[in-house]
């Protein structure tokens, strides 16, 4: 049986995302390879709790992956055990009570005030409305790059300035987890879209477009860097663009509830987990405090 086109098959079944679908393969793959290698056998369709207990044993010690990246295959691994459960392979208690590493104490990237002016500059040195269009929305909404990408014409709804009707936003139609939520646009944000679409050229319904046609994400990680290049900065992705959009509200007092229903996530603690949090700038101050002593 080819396990993993089996499972591939039962994910989209079950509604998820294309990246879910890589990441929970590629997750398994790397289970299955482990498994042969440690009992010296193909896979027998079961997981046993001695065998999550001694991947995850291995994830965390021996290849030292972070927190996050062990958790992430857990989940693909937990995920995985209850498709051989449907097919009938698998047991119900395989891998009850295996503990799942703390990401509460994790690193997220963000990016300088400083850095974030020299890259915005070289956006707009280069004069492309496009590009001005696509970072001025990852910088001041913080959405996902797969729903940058997603966005249609119709998602943009921009009003003229009117008082209390003042209110241009944008509608992520699916977002994680199939979720709808509309994002508000500041002025720099909703004047980079009015720019750019005055001048589009193309008779198509996504925004954003290139010679080939709507831009996909690896395009959209490919802009980014070009940039950073030209800004002579050290290279991010676009989900930095969106922690420091998360990170710039909450040190301007915003509530957790606002930043959590603007980034989409699945509940105010998903946005505590993330983002209340001590850096590593703030430990390292702390303890060089002891010099001064």
């Amino acid at each position: 049986m080819d396990w993993i086109e089996e499972f591939r098959v039962a994910l989209q079944k079950d509604g998820k995302s294309h990246n879910t679908v890589i990441n929970y393969c590629s997750d398994i793959r790397e289970y299955l390879i482990w498994f042969m290698d440690t009992y010296a056998k193909n896979f027998d369709g079961k997981i046993l709790e001695q065998d999550a207990r001694e991947y995850r044993n291995y994830l965390h010690n021996v290849i030292k992956l972070k927190p996050s990246s062990v958790n992430r295959k857990m989940t693909a691994l937990k995920s995985y055990n209850q498709f051989l459960i449907n097919l009938g392979t698998g047991t119900e208690t395989a891998i009850y009570g295996i503990s799942i590493a703390d990401t509460h104490d994790r690193e997220i990237q963000t990016i300088e005030r400083n850095e974030l002016n020299r890259f915005r500059r070289a956006v707009y040195s280069n004069g492309n409305k496009r590009d001005i269009a696509i970072i001025e929305l990852l910088i001041n909404t913080g959405i996902r790059v797969s729903e940058l990408v997603s966005l249609t014409l119709d998602d943009i709804h921009i009003t003229q300035r009117n008082g209390s009707q003042n209110y241009s936003y944008i509608i992520i139609r699916n977002g994680k987890g199939g979720k709808y939520r509309e994002v508000p646009l500041n002025a720099q944000a909703k004047k980079a879209i009015e720019e750019y679409t005055s001048n589009r050229n193309y008779h198509h319904k996504k925004l954003f477009l290139g010679q080939r046609g709507p831009l996909r994400r690896e395009t959209i990680d490919k802009i980014i860097k070009k940039y950073c290049r030209i800004a002579e900065i050290e290279s991010f992705s676009a989900h930095t663009l969106r922690h420091t959009f998360c990170t710039r509200l909450m040190s301007k007092n915003v509530p957790i509830s606002i930043i959590s229903k603007l980034a989409g996530h699945s509940s105010i603690q998903t946005t505590v987990n993330f983002y209340v949090n001590v850096s590593r700038k703030n430990k390292m101050d702390a303890v060089n405090k002891l010099n001064m002593l």
